[in-house]
């Protein structure tokens, strides 16, 4: 049997934001395809847990580590499992289940969606942190028999750390479904000489480039945390809207796949990690019939370039010059390249090639 990990945590956290849009998708399509759920529901208290001492810690992840073994203890040999990667639930314990699943036969996939074991090699995290997530996520990476990763750059990134090669399956880019999708309403809300589109989180922390943005073109926003010092007249703050919501009220003439402290380039932490990463803000775009802007080095920009569905830059100044480079016949045929890949991302594509390969 054909077995995935449905995970629910509950907690205090904000309902507006895109995080587990991906993880719900995938979830979807699988579960339309024949796999069986296996729900794994955790509880998060974030202000009991700021406060908590390392014993009781240890007993928390003990705890979720007990509940994992619950939640697998039906499977069998010869079944398969799919985590998405990471669990929600983060657990030092999770190794043990692991290697319990193993012993019985169980296949065990995981499909990542993201990796702090990277992110923590181009950042300077404490020699703890790096120890608990080499004890969270390696060690895991290394018990399964496939990984699902995101793209050529990533599985070299693993194989660099001494992951086996051959165990892992490129996805190539996240699906992204979107209910009720009307293709000639998003046709008349995207055009070339409309503002750049940047959705997802504005925090100053998380996107330091938005508050140093050329003064052309225009940008239209659409998230959470956008805290300007002051108006800016090129930029229009259009409110925060619900995942399966917002590709209908995205309205501009490309999405913008930047990352980091500047416009410069993508630099930093975050900025960094888009030489690797496949971020899920491209499949919101592209999904919603919208071609992107991307910058030239990051891993998804072979797979823009490829599929003719958006422009590659080194910096945001060099937006203006590209853009008018392009005729209206040019931005017509991107569109409608960017119409065949959203098919593929709303119709589960991606997803389901993966599943083919494991």
């Amino acid at each position: 049997m054909l077995y995935f990990t449905k995970e629910k945590v509950v907690s205090v956290y904000s309902q507006m934001n895109a995080g587990t849009k991906a993880r719900e998708d995938i979830n979807s399509i699988l579960q339309n395809h024949g796999w069986k759920p296996i729900e794994l529901v955790t509880t998060r208290d974030e202000e009991a847990e700021s406060t908590m001492g390392k014993l009781q810690k240890v007993k928390e992840h003990k705890k979720i580590g007990d509940l994992m073994d619950e939640a697998f203890s039906p499977l069998k040999r010869g079944d398969t499992l799919l985590i998405q990667f990471p669990l929600l639930s983060h657990t030092i314990f999770g190794i043990f289940s692991f290697r319990k699943l193993k012993a019985k036969g169980v296949k065990i996939v995981l499909l990542v969606h993201d990796l702090e074991i990277i992110r923590i090699a181009l950042g300077n995290a404490s020699f703890f942190r790096k120890m608990r997530i080499n004890i969270e996520e390696k060690t895991l990476l290394q018990a399964c028999d496939n990984i699902i990763v995101h793209n050529k750059r990533m599985k070299k990134a693993l194989a660099s750390m001494g992951l086996d090669e051959n165990k892992m399956i490129e996805l190539e880019i996240f699906d992204y479904l979107i209910p009720d999708y009307d293709v000639q309403a998003k046709r008349e809300k995207t055009a070339k000489d409309k503002p750049i589109i940047i959705a997802g989180n504005l925090r100053p922390n998380k996107a330091g480039y938005l508050y140093h943005l050329p003064t052309a073109p225009d940008y239209n926003l659409y998230g959470i945390g956008y805290e300007p010092e002051k108006p800016v007249p090129t930029v229009h703050y259009l409110g925060s809207f619900q995942p399966d919501e917002l590709p209908a009220e995205l309205e501009g003439s490309f999405g913008l796949i930047w990352d980091g402290e500047t416009s410069e380039t993508c630099s930093g932490v975050f900025g960094s990690y888009l030489k690797i990463n496949n971020p899920h803000k491209t499949s919101l775009y592209l999904a919603s019939g919208i071609p992107v802007v991307i910058w030239k080095k990051a891993a998804l920009a072979e797979f823009i370039v490829k599929n003719g569905c958006g422009i590659v830059v080194e910096s945001l100044k060099d937006i203006p010059d590209v853009i008018s480079r392009l005729s209206e016949e040019d931005y017509r045929k991107m569109q409608s390249n960017t119409v065949k890949i959203s098919k593929r991302l709303r119709d589960g594509y991606y997803t389901l090639e993966a599943m083919k390969r494991v």
